[in-house]
């Protein structure tokens, strides 16, 4: 198994949906309360670290990795403090807002290293994708 970043793209609405009155006479249009719907469904992409990118990044899989996450909208880790190993179900998330459209189209961004990733690969990875 590759060395994998497996990235997820979810486009929600803080909004109920303009000109429409959901159930309960609420109008279109409004916040609702921390709930979300969803826009478009969620879609999936995994980048794969391959001998092209090996040559690239004279084998190291570390700054690769901190390039391709750098390229999407996440800024947060799912741990606050990020110890010296992290588990594969520990993953990095961030949100984007539309400018024009604001909190009524979000997308929202979660990203997992899969495959050959040490636990210290990971959190090294985490560490240097989420510092500012």
């Amino acid at each position: 198994m590759a060395f994998t970043i497996e990235i997820t793209r979810h486009v929600v609405s803080y909004r109920t949906p303009e000109r429409v009155t959901p159930p309960g006479g609420r109008y279109g249009g409004e916040w609702m309360d921390g709930d979300s719907r969803t826009i478009e469904r969620p879609r999936t992409e995994r980048v794969v670290y391959d001998a092209d990118d090996a040559d690239w990044w004279d084998g190291n899989v570390i700054a690769w990795a901190v390039e391709q996450i750098g390229k999407t909208d996440v800024t947060e880790a799912s741990q606050d403090l990020i110890p010296d190993a992290v588990g594969e179900h520990t993953w990095l998330s961030g949100s984007y807002a539309d400018p024009y459209r604001s909190d009524q189209r979000v997308t929202e961004t979660s990203v997992y290293l899969r495959g050959e990733w040490t636990g210290e690969q990971r959190a090294e990875v985490f560490r240097r994708a989420t510092s500012h």
